[in-house]
């Protein structure tokens, strides 16, 4: 058994150290004499010399140290790592089957399949492995290798986004490391709704894909009518509901002009023609049609991460308020509600409560009829609560 550095725990941090948790912050660590490198793997103790886990260290992270093994007699190592990957890509292949064939999936989900740091999508012929820290990064040509075998013709991309990489100490990359990028957009099909993805230059992987059974199940309980799309971003939850439900009328609102001109351009491909698509600010937007005084039968609400951190839960908590109950205020009686946050800080229970707050606030009931997650391929590890990070809501507003 190959030997590793040693890191301590803090014992003041000690009872507060969830059991299997995979991230070790910077303060939970007693300070070493000699500090391992960035990528090193190493293993936790108890300053008694308790044994804990096997990870990797990172000196310029936040999270010093991710945990991948809590067993003394496994071996931290490519073959390791390689199996992690298999059985994570096995795991859809059991959905699928269960199922229909889906062209897009994420096959890795980082603490969700044991991988801490890692995410890998696949949309098609094309593959985008996401590397959201340092510490899996000295087995990536192994992954990618993998990945190859895996699935044969397949173009592969390995992408690190600046912020990530300067919170992780190390360089940003963007790389077709197999194959070559597409030459152009390409499309996928959800829920019968053909999409045009930008895997060059785009945000994380190219696509959130933990919305996609959201969406479906939002647009079947909508009423007939009118439907307001807040922060849109590329028009899933609007393209779906134009093509799944009774609405006759559709405005999709977002800030960004890049996401509404890729939302336009994936009606435009499925010949949906009643969505009008406004760049504005959703807040705003929202406060001007409550001052007058217009009521709508649908609205959806799936805005961007509020809370990056604790220390952000009691704002980002107080925005969602805010966007809740502007969106309440304009709802007819029986409307339906349907109401995001990809904030992992944010609890379910938390979520649950400020709506109840709203409903308080305007003397009116809100029903959960449904309370969502992400999709069948972004599983949670029940040790990183964080990982269950999206909340959808599908309410009716009485």
């Amino acid at each position: 058994m190959e030997s590793h550095p040693e890191v301590y725990l803090n014992p003041k941090k000690a009872q507060f150290f969830k059991g299997q948790h995979p991230w070790v912050l910077s303060h939970s660590l007693v300070q070493s004499t000699v500090e391992p490198a960035a990528g090193q793997v190493v293993q936790l103790q108890t300053t008694d010399g308790k044994w804990i886990g096997r990870g990797v260290y990172n000196p310029a992270s936040r999270i010093r140290l991710r945990i991948y093994q809590w067993n003394r007699n496994l071996q931290l190592d490519e073959q390791w790592i390689l199996q992690r990957v298999s059985d994570a890509i096995d795991l859809r292949d059991m959905q699928v089957e269960c199922s229909s064939d889906r062209a897009a999936v994420r096959l890795i989900n980082s603490e969700g399949d044991g991988l801490s740091g890692l995410i890998v999508d696949k949309f098609g012929n094309y593959i985008v492995v996401q590397y959201t820290a340092l510490a899996l990064r000295s087995w990536s040509d192994a992954i990618t290798s993998s990945l190859a075998k895996r699935f044969p013709g397949a173009s592969i991309c390995q992408r690190m986004d600046e912020k990530t990489a300067s919170n992780e100490g190390c360089d940003p990359f963007d790389d077709w490391v197999v194959g070559e990028a597409p030459a152009s957009n390409i499309s996928i099909e959800e829920n019968g709704v053909v999409l045009s993805l930008e895997l060059a230059n785009s945000q994380k992987t190219g696509y959130y894909l933990d919305q996609r059974t959201n969406r479906i199940r939002a647009a079947q309980w909508m009423n007939a009518g009118s439907l307001l799309d807040i922060c849109c971003y590329n028009g899933g939850f609007s393209l779906a509901a134009a093509k799944h439900s009774k609405i006759d009328s559709i405005r999709a609102i977002d800030s960004s002009a890049v996401a509404l001109e890729r939302a336009t351009r994936n009606a435009a491909a499925n010949d949906i023609s009643n969505i009008e698509f406004i760049k504005a600010d959703c807040f705003d937007y929202l406060e001007s049609l409550t001052q007058s005084g217009e009521l709508v039968d649908n609205i959806v609400l799936d805005p961007p991460r509020m809370a990056g951190n604790r220390h952000q839960v009691t704002s980002a908590l107080r925005a969602y308020h805010r966007l809740n109950l502007s969106a309440v205020k304009l709802l007819k009686s029986g409307g339906i509600l349907v109401t995001c946050s990809c904030s992992g800080r944010v609890g379910r229970g938390e979520f649950a409560g400020m709506l109840a707050s709203v409903a308080q606030r305007v003397r009116r009931s809100i029903q959960f009829v449904e309370m969502r997650g992400a999709d069948f391929d972004h599983p949670v590890n029940s040790n990183c609560p964080e990982g269950e990070y999206l909340k959808c809501f599908i309410c009716r507003v009485e």
